[in-house]
C-alpha cells in the first residue's frame, strides 16, 4: 500500500468520526477501497457504504443504503441501495477536503432516506414513477430501440432476432415499431400496450418469472387483465403515468406459454420522438410554424436551434446549391457538396430531431412568396444577406399587413457583430427605418446602425472573381441566437451583439461610432421599436 493510500484512508476514517459515523470498517473490494459504517438520527440507524472510485475524492464516491433487501418504490435509491445525492452536473467541491465532501455526501444521503421514510407509499410512488426507467436500468434492463411516438391506434410489434445456441434458440428484442420498419433477420412478434399505474407493478428486475407475472395479473382490473393474457400478444409495452408524461416497460416473453414455467426479460425503449426529446431538455413541444429564408451559415443555425428549442414546423427557402467553400462556417458537412441547401438542411433536422415537419421550398423567395404565402406561420426569418431584398419583403409585408413576426438577421464582417430585427406590420418601427437619418429623415445609402465605417469594402477575394465576406462560423451562431431568441419569445425589439474586432484590425476595416458606443457600453445593445422607429419612414411612418 502506498503512502498516498494509507493517507486517504486515515482522511476517511477521520472523517467519518467526526460526522458520528458507528461501526466503522474498511475493506479492499478489487483493488478499491470501501467504507461500511452507520448513521443514527431521531428515526432510525442507516446502515451505509462508501465506495470511492479511486483512492481520491477527485469523483464524487457513491454511497449506498445497505438492507437485506432490494429496493423498490423508494425515489433516488436504486435497486442495490446506491442513493442518488447528485448527477454531478455543475457540482464543485475542494478534492482534498475530505471532511467537508464526506459530510455533505452522508448528510444528502441521509436526508434523502429521512424523506423517503417519512412520505406514505403513494407519494414514494408517485416520485418514483419519474425514474423507474432508470431504475429497470440499473437492475439489468437492456434498452431497445423505439423510433417514433406511440400511438394507441396502431398496433405495436417488437422486432425480433432469433439465436441458436445448440438445441435452445434465444430471442432477442432489437426494436419496436408499429409494423412500418423490419430489421433484416428479425421476426415480428406482436405486443400489447397497457396502460397500468406504479402500485400496479411488483418490483423490477432484469427477468421475471411466473411468481411475478401472477402478482401482476392479480393487481390489474378485468380489462386490464383481459389484455395482458390476450394469446395474441408475445409481450406487454407497459405506459405508466409520471410527471413527464409516462414511461415505458417492456416486458417481453416471446412463444413462453404463460404457465409455471414463463418467464420475461424487461426492456426499457430508447425513445426517439420529438416530444420526449424536447422535453428532456426542458422545453416544450412547439406547434407554431417557422419560416426561414436563407439557408446560409445563419439560416442554417437558426433552424437548428429553432428545431432543437421545440418548434415542430419548419419552411426553408433557399435556391442555392451547396459548395465546398460553405464548409468553414456552416452546419452542412462534405456529404451535402452539391445538394440544395434546403434539402440537406431539411435531411439534416429530419435526422437530428425525429417527428418535426420540414417544407424545402427551392425556389426565389419572391416567387415563393407571390405564390404561397404561408398564411399559418407565426413568423418568417430573413437571413439572405441581401438587404435591398429584405426590404422589398419588408414594406411587402407592411403594405398588405402580414399579421406574422418579421426578422431581419445579419452579420457584419471581420467579428464586429450581428443584427436581429423583429418586425410586425401594426407596430412603427422597421427595416427601413434603420436607413433614415433621424435628423433630416432623409434616406441614407447604408444601414445607419452599421458596426463598419461606410464606404468601406469588406469583401475579399482568394481565387478569381469569387468574392466573400470574412466572419466566423461563431460570428454566424452568436447572430443566430438572437434571431432565435426574438422567434422563441415574440418579442419585437432591434438585437446586437459587438464582437472584439481583432479580425476587422487585422483586415484594416475601420469600426462605425455605433459599434465604438457598443463595445463601451455607452448605448443599449437592445432597441424597443419606439427608439429606432422614425416618423418619415416611408415603410412603417404615418
Amino acid at each position: 500500500m502506498t503512502s498516498k493510500q494509507r493517507t486517504f484512508i486515515a482522511d476517511v476514517n477521520h472523517a467519518l468520526v467526526s460526522i458520528g459515523a458507528l461501526d466503522i470498517d474498511f475493506k479492499v473490494v478489487k483493488t478499491k477501497p470501501v467504507w461500511t459504517f452507520s448513521i443514527t438520527d431521531e428515526l432510525s440507524c442507516w446502515p451505509l457504504e462508501l465506495h470511492p472510485c479511486d483512492w481520491g475524492i477527485q469523483t464524487l464516491p457513491d454511497i449506498k443504503w445497505k438492507s437485506a433487501v432490494q429496493f423498490w418504490g423508494w425515489p433516488h435509491i436504486s435497486i442495490g441501495g446506491d442513493i442518488c445525492v447528485s448527477d454531478s452536473e455543475g457540482l464543485e467541491y475542494d478534492p482534498d477536503d475530505v471532511l467537508g465532501v464526506l459530510k455533505w455526501l452522508v448528510e444528502k444521503a441521509t436526508k434523502q432516506l429521512r424523506e423517503n421514510h417519512a412520505m406514505d407509499e403513494n407519494a414514494r410512488l408517485t416520485l418514483f414513477a419519474d425514474e423507474v426507467e432508470g431504475y429497470a436500468k440499473n437492475a439489468g434492463a437492456t434498452s431497445v430501440e423505439l423510433g417514433e411516438a406511440l400511438d394507441p391506434q396502431k398496433t405495436l410489434y417488437a422486432e425480433v432476432y432469433r439465436k441458436d445456441k445448440g438445441l435452445k434458440a434465444t430471442s432477442v428484442v432489437k426494436r419496436v415499431n408499429t409494423g412500418t420498419t423490419k430489421l433484416e433477420n428479425c421476426q415480428q412478434e406482436r405486443i400489447g400496450l397497457l396502460d397500468v399505474r406504479l402500485n400496479q407493478l411488483p418490483s423490477l428486475d432484469k427477468e421475471l418469472n411466473a411468481n411475478w407475472w401472477a402478482d401482476f395479473l392479480g393487481r390489474l382490473n378485468e380489462p386490464q387483465h383481459s389484455q395482458a393474457t390476450s394469446k395474441e400478444f408475445n409481450g406487454l409495452m407497459l405506459r405508466i403515468p409520471n410527471a413527464y408524461g409516462y414511461a415505458l416497460i417492456l416486458i417481453y416473453w416471446g412463444k413462453t406459454p404463460q404457465s409455471k414455467s414463463w418467464r420475461a426479460v424487461v426492456h426499457v425503449p430508447q425513445r426517439r420522438d420529438h416530444d420526449y426529446l424536447v422535453r428532456r431538455t426542458g422545453a416544450a413541444p412547439l406547434t407554431q410554424h417557422v419560416v426561414i429564408v436563407g439557408l446560409g451559415s445563419i439560416g442554417s443555425r437558426v433552424a437548428e436551434h429553432l428545431v432543437l428549442a421545440g418548434i415542430r414546423k419548419l419552411t426553408l427557402i433557399d435556391e442555392d446549391i451547396f459548395s465546398a467553400d460553405n464548409l468553414g462556417r456552416h452546419i452542412l458537412a462534405q456529404d451535402s457538396i452539391g445538394e440544395r441547401k434546403v434539402d440537406a438542411v431539411a435531411n439534416q433536422l429530419r435526422n437530428r430531431m425525429p417527428g418535426v415537419e420540414i417544407n424545402p421550398i427551392a425556389k426565389n423567395v419572391l416567387i415563393s412568396f407571390a405564390s404561397n404565402l404561408p398564411t399559418d406561420a407565426s413568423a418568417i426569418v430573413l437571413a439572405t444577406g441581401n438587404a435591398a431584398l429584405e426590404r422589398s419583403i419588408v414594406r411587402d409585408a407592411f403594405c398588405k399587413n402580414w399579421p406574422q413576426q418579421i426578422i431581419s438577421t445579419s452579420v457584419e464582417a471581420g467579428g464586429l457583430g450581428g443584427h436581429a430585427i423583429a418586425m410586425r406590420s401594426d407596430t412603427a418601427g422597421c427595416l427601413d427605418c434603420l436607413y433614415i437619418d433621424p435628423e433630416t429623415q432623409a434616406a441614407t445609402a447604408e444601414m445607419r446602425t452599421s458596426l463598419i465605417e461606410s464606404g468601406q469594402i469588406i469583401s475579399r477575394q482568394l481565387t478569381g472573381c469569387g468574392a466573400f465576406t470574412p466572419y466566423s462560423s461563431i460570428d454566424a451562431t452568436r447572430t443566430a441566437l438572437l434571431a432565435s431568441d426574438l422567434v422563441l419569445s415574440g418579442r419585437i425589439v432591434y438585437s446586437r451583439w459587438a464582437g472584439d474586432g481583432e479580425l476587422a484590425h487585422r483586415e484594416g476595416i475601420a469600426t462605425s461610432h455605433t459599434y465604438r458606443a457598443l463595445r463601451d457600453l455607452r448605448i443599449p445593445s437592445t432597441l424597443k421599436p419606439e427608439e429606432f422607429a422614425q416618423a418619415g419612414c416611408p415603410c412603417c411612418g404615418e
